[in-house]
Order: C-alpha cells, then sequence, then structure tokens
C-alpha cells in the first residue's frame, strides 16, 4: 500500500511540474528571444500582430520600429535581431493585406496560409496573411543562409499574444 502512495504521490508531483512549465520548449536550431519585450511595444499598434514562439538566429541585438507605409498610410511594425556574425532577421507586419508577390515562389505554410518565397544572393524572404494581417520573414546573412523549411518552421510557430 505504501509503494502505491508513493508511485502516486510521484505522479502527482510530476504533473503539477509539468504545468507549472508556462515556457514552450524551443526546438533545436532555433533560438529564444526578448518576447516580452516585443508584446509590450506591439500594445501599442492599431491592430494585434501574432509573434513567433521562437526565431532561427541568437538574438545579441533586438530593435523595434513603428512606422507607416507613405503610400497607403498603413501601420506597420518590424522586428530587427542582429546576431555576433552580422546576419539580419528582420520580422515585418503590416496591417493589411499584400498583393500576390511577383517573382516569389507559392509555398504552404500551413493548411489554410499559403505562402511566397524568395531566395536571392543577398537575402531570403517569406511572406503570407493570416487575418489581415502580412508577415514578411526577411533573413539577410553575413554568410550561409537559412534554409526555405527553417523560415517555415518559425512561420508556423507564429501565435496570438
Amino acid at each position: 500500500m505504501r509503494f502505491f502512495q508513493q508511485v502516486i504521490a510521484t505522479i502527482l508531483f510530476i504533473v503539477i511540474l509539468t504545468g507549472c512549465n508556462t515556457q514552450s520548449a524551443v526546438p533545436d536550431g532555433f533560438y529564444s528571444y526578448e518576447k516580452n519585450e516585443i508584446e509590450d511595444a506591439v500594445e501599442v499598434l492599431e491592430f494585434n500582430p501574432e509573434l513567433p514562439s521562437y526565431i532561427p538566429v541568437p538574438a545579441e541585438i533586438l530593435v523595434t520600429d513603428r512606422f507607416r507605409i507613405e503610400e497607403s498610410g498603413q501601420e506597420a511594425f518590424d522586428i530587427t535581431v542582429f546576431t555576433n556574425e552580422n546576419d539580419i532577421f528582420t520580422i515585418q507586419f503590416l496591417n493589411g493585406v499584400m498583393e500576390e508577390p511577383k517573382d516569389f515562389n507559392q509555398i504552404q505554410i500551413t493548411d489554410d496560409v499559403k505562402g511566397y518565397y524568395q531566395n536571392q544572393s543577398y537575402s531570403q524572404t517569406l511572406k503570407w496573411t493570416k487575418n489581415g494581417i502580412t508577415y514578411h520573414l526577411i533573413y539577410r546573412p553575413s554568410e550561409k543562409s537559412l534554409t526555405k523549411e527553417k523560415l517555415v518552421e518559425v512561420a508556423k510557430s507564429f501565435q496570438s499574444t
């Protein structure tokens, strides 16, 4: 009887510890970032963009910028991450729907979200629209590029704040 009490107590303890872990796991090859800082910054926006759970590069310096697109007046927001290797990873949110980009390859991000991918010698870009917000992931490497699949994994990790 005492053995079963110990087993039940151990299981209960593990369940409680697991339930208290509010931090989501970051998959291998991806990195966490100052998400709380970004959540505070997007609170002033006229729209509520989703944020990624993780990013594909280590964030050594993180800069945000709120602005308006001059031609359309649409509000936009950038998160730019710099690495020690001088890689630049930018996440851009635009309050509005984008036109279908030219010179991009259409890809499926999720079952209900299609995206557009472009790989150039100086940058890689993944764009998509979800719930009236356009998202851009732009990676400018100093040397080594990312795989398209890695950018898609970041796109899949976006969640409401």
